[in-house]
């Protein structure tokens, strides 16, 4: 394999919905058989989380969110930049679940137990997440 393997793709919502997302890394995992299920399952649960939240946090007009998936030898890094609404109140860097009755906030905890590193920053007009997950072996 190539040093790093670059995919990208654009979710508008609406028409666009998670399943996009869903068929954008069925498409990527077609052509990199060696990505372990582990990782696999990883990455789709981590995409389908912030894809989600920006749909859901943002019902009251279109949002378009890019995506980038760089695939290298050791890591598979995330990356995810939506019109939708500034990230106000972000949970702290701890990977804990919120309370059985609470009504928002696993999403943010389980990606952080699935991956190495997460960040997530506001540029002009941009939320920006990062994701970094060390690939499992093969």
């Amino acid at each position: 394999m190539p040093s790093q393997i670059e995919y990208t793709a654009v979710i508008r919502s609406p028409p666009d919905t998670v399943d996009d997302a869903h068929d954008f890394l069925t498409s990527v995992w077609g052509e990199l058989p060696d990505v372990s299920a582990a990782d696999r399952m990883a990455l789709e649960t981590v995409l389908s989380e912030l894809v989600t939240n920006v749909i859901q946090s943002n019902p009251h007009r279109e949002v378009q969110c890019d995506v980038t998936l760089k695939v290298a030898p050791d890591a598979l890094r995330l990356e995810t930049s939506d019109t939708g609404d500034q990230v106000e109140n972000l949970p702290t860097a701890t990977a804990e679940m919120p309370d059985d009755i609470a009504e928002h906030g696993r999403g943010l905890a389980l990606i952080r137990l699935l991956v190495d590193d997460l960040t997530y920053r506001h540029e002009g007009s941009q939320n920006v997440w990062r994701i970094l997950r060390t690939r499992a072996s093969a």
